[in-house]
């Protein structure tokens, strides 16, 4: 049986990092939120003995080291079902921009193979966490307040806005950005300084801007500090006319939020000329999988 999915990116609307966790980890707080920028995934799965066969279209490795093939082998181990499976990967998320593009492959993966099996019984959230931290969100997708080091996901409404999204040239690794962060805890640890979400009123444009009011990212200081690639995105977008942009993840994708479709096309034309601060400028909306 075959099965096509369109695992979307998403966008932390604020970050903070709350603490070292003694096993290593970090305890953490953002909203994640789904847009509609997507990779396309084509599965197919039959009986037999185990093997997975991975093809990618774009900026992926092919083999074990991809979350692709690791989901696939999770769920075969987590389902006790022996399956040849193919999988092409057609990458349109950038790779290690702080979009999730990899985990929610993998949870694609997981949500395919569950379909094609017949085994929607199966605790998915318990594979996704094997998988890696952010991995348990796209499961349902949507919008969330995640905490912990995100394996504890509450949805909240989804957020309708239009986003630019600023891809500078220059790769930033999750476990590079921690490693800074690290580092340098006494400077940047935010304390009580917490994302306040109350009630689902607190999903809407206020003043012209989204929930949450405050798009601070904390990796952001320390990345500016460090990265003089995103220093020079974060000055740009400071003096632009955009009052609600942010970082995404551990970066280096910066977004821009805006109410209308024109406005965010308007922004993005802006930007074309200036190949210092952008290798991709893409309009994307905000997007559920409800």
């Amino acid at each position: 049986m075959r099965i096509s999915l369109q695992p979307r990116a998403k966008l932390n609307l604020g970050l903070r990092i709350l603490s070292i966790r003694k096993d290593g980890y970090h305890d953490l707080q953002s909203i994640f939120q789904e847009i509609s920028l997507c990779d396309r995934l084509t599965i197919e799965a039959l009986p037999g003995r185990r093997r997975i066969r991975l093809k990618c279209l774009g900026d992926a490795p092919e083999g074990p080291d991809n979350l692709v093939w690791k989901a696939a082998s999770v769920f075969m181990e987590l389902s006790d079902e022996s399956l040849d499976i193919s999988i092409l990967l057609e990458k349109r998320i950038p790779a290690r921009a702080g979009l999730g593009g990899g985990s929610s492959d993998a949870a694609g993966v997981l949500l395919g193979l569950a379909r094609i099996t017949g085994r929607e019984d199966l605790d998915l959230f318990e594979a996704a966490a094997v998988l890696g931290s952010d991995v348990p969100f796209f499961i349902n997708g949507g919008a969330a307040m995640v905490t912990g080091r995100g394996e504890r996901i509450a949805a909240i409404p989804v957020i309708p806005f239009h986003a630019v999204l600023i891809h500078p040239p220059v790769n930033v690794s999750t476990p590079m950005a921690y490693s800074l962060w690290d580092a340098e805890s006494d400077t940047y640890l935010t304390n009580s300084d917490t994302i306040r979400h109350d009630s689902a009123s607190s999903a809407v444009w206020h003043e012209g801007k989204p929930f949450p009011h405050d798009l601070r990212n904390d990796f952001l200081p320390l990345l500016e500090k460090h990265i003089p690639e995103i220093a020079e995105v974060a000055r740009f977008m400071s003096d632009s006319q955009c009052d609600s942009w942010g970082l995404s993840g551990s970066g280096p994708t910066f977004y821009a939020l805006f109410r209308g479709e024109g406005e965010a096309r308007c922004f993005s034309r802006s930007l074309r000329w200036n190949n210092s601060i952008c290798r991709t400028a893409d309009t994307a909306g905000a997007s559920s999988n409800g």
